[in-house]
């Protein structure tokens, strides 16, 4: 009888254990929030290559009224317009540096290019690219002259024109090192021979200060290429400047960088000279020469060993 109510109670407690976990069951809650992040974006960011171009060209004239001390003369660049020699900001399509068409020895020339790059940092690289050099013309001078393979007007070949002209290229920063005329954060500065340095974008080289990019001679084939983050690179370090980057400090630095980098939203100036000397002779009577210049940005950042 002991065992039997035992269990009896055993078995009321248990029914009771189980009714107690259900009631708690039925009032569980826990403290809880909960936080939204909406809209998430990736937005990729760019690269905008923009240039321009001041065309001048010059005539020897000796020592004439108007001449400069050189005895030069400054005259309409050959198709001067909005596509040919002078342009203002743009991508370029049909635009032409250099057009002209009626060269004699002793004339020269300058072309004062400006690269834009929007919005971002980039490395630059100019690459010129001779496509023809022709003898498209044998006047009777250049037959009796030292280009004995000129051959007839119709099968034309070879030409002297590309070996005769010259051409070079300095960094047109002004008297002042780097490009403060240029301060994306002043407006007030933008724009060529601006009051802080009159000499920035001026066409004309400033020995003192402005170095030359690429020495003196002819283009080769089949294309010459030149980075354009040594030259920058090389001007580095003007007075007070701390910072690698260019722009963190700009108006110390100037749109210069350490590693040449070209600095987002900076306008930077080359002049391009050419000339074609007087010593040139008569093989080159007719002759045409052609070519190709490609200006290229790539991204900086991510980039460090300057891949195009």
């Amino acid at each position: 009888m002991l065992k039997l109510i035992n269990t009896k109670i055993l078995l009321s407690g248990a029914v009771l254990l189980v009714a107690a976990a259900l009631v708690i069951g039925a009032t569980f809650a826990f403290f809880s929030d909960t936080e939204t992040s909406t809209g998430n974006t990736f937005v990729a960011g760019a690269i905008d290559l923009k240039v321009d171009s001041q065309c001048h060209r010059y005539e020897f004239v000796g020592d004439v009224r108007g001449a400069n001390s050189e005895g030069y003369i400054e005259v309409d660049c050959d198709g001067e317009g909005d596509q040919y020699g002078d342009w203002t900001e743009a991508d370029l399509g049909v635009h032409k540096f250099f057009n002209f068409t009626d060269l004699k020895p002793g004339d020269r020339g300058e072309d004062t290019i400006s690269l834009h790059v929007y919005t971002n940092d980039a490395w630059g690289k100019l690459v010129v690219t001779p496509t023809s050099d022709l003898d498209v013309d044998c006047t009777e001078p250049e037959k009796e002259s030292s280009d004995l393979e000129c051959n007839p007007s119709g099968n034309p070949g070879d030409g002297e024109l590309q070996e005769a002209l010259n051409f070079s290229v300095w960094l047109d920063q002004g008297s002042t090192p780097g490009f403060q005329c240029n301060d994306p954060d002043n407006s007030e500065t933008t724009g060529a021979a601006c009051a802080v340095d009159t000499n920035e974008g001026d066409n004309i080289r400033q020995e003192q200060t402005e170095p030359l990019l690429i020495s003196l001679g002819p283009i080769n084939d089949p294309s010459e290429t030149w980075n354009i983050w040594e030259g920058l690179a090389a001007v580095y370090g003007p007075a007070g400047c701390t910072v690698a980057d260019g722009h963190t400090d700009y108006g110390v630095c100037n749109g210069i960088a350490q590693d040449g980098r070209m600095v987002g939203s900076t306008t930077y100036y080359f002049g391009v000279e050419w000339d074609l000397p007087f010593a040139t002779g008569n093989e080159a009577q007719g002759d045409t020469f052609v070519g190709d210049m490609s200006i290229q940005a790539v991204q900086h950042r991510n980039n460090p060993s300057q891949q195009f």
